[in-house]
């Protein structure tokens, strides 16, 4: 089991670097909210590919997941204000990067473990986002449908995984058991880069003469 948690997570390293890559060859092309995606991937990959450094150090690196989900949350409200068109969304995300500014300045401690509040309020967020722009689609063409799958199915399952991250490390239970739920969450983040790549795939891979 500890060598399947291993490899998969090394093929989510693998395949998040090269997503990037293949939305490179359509920024500028397709949009405001194409090139923010892409940001957001070179990002993710960024942080990803620093974090397996660190851990092939044996090094703890869980600070460096407050940058993720911390950036996760700008990228995907800015995602999903060009799609949805809300100001709201702007003030969310104002709000929210005020109050995580106050709770680290006040408890810095919370800088080196699992910011289960923080997580759990950014993530609910963009997956109402997620939500309201499914409903608004039912009745149109919309773009960016196999992404905003990927992030209500992801989202939704990752927000019980990461906001019991502190609960979870030091619950006493057995290795495999933990090995098998980081493994589920792993699964579905991998569905979720198919979902990413079939998106560019299928609707950005070559050139469209006119895109809305």
């Amino acid at each position: 089991m500890n060598i399947l948690n291993e490899w998969l997570g090394h093929i989510l390293v693998f395949i998040a670097l090269i997503l990037p890559v293949f939305y490179l060859k359509g920024y500028r092309k397709h949009g405001k909210a194409y090139d923010i995606f892409t940001w957001y991937l070179y990002f993710i990959a960024g942080v990803q590919f620093i974090m397996s450094l660190y851990a092939f150090e044996k090094i703890n690196n869980i600070f460096l997941f407050h940058f993720y989900f911390i950036g996760q949350f700008i990228f995907m409200s800015l995602f999903y204000y060009q799609l949805l068109k809300l100001k709201i969304i702007y003030i969310i995300l104002g709000v929210g990067l005020a109050l995580l500014a106050i709770q680290y300045t006040v408890t810095p401690g919370i800088f080196y473990v699992y910011h289960t509040v923080g997580v759990s309020l950014t993530q609910s967020v963009v997956v109402l986002y997620a939500l309201v722009y499914y409903y608004s689609s039912l009745s149109k063409v919309a773009d960016f449908v196999y992404i905003n799958t990927g992030v209500l199915l992801y989202f939704m399952t990752s927000i019980l995984f990461f906001a019991s991250g502190n609960f979870f490390l030091e619950l006493d239970i057995p290795k495999e058991a933990k090995q098998k739920i980081g493994l589920v969450n792993e699964a579905l983040y991998f569905v979720f880069q198919i979902l990413i790549f079939i998106e560019w795939y299928k609707n950005y891979r070559k050139p469209k003469a006119l895109f809305n």
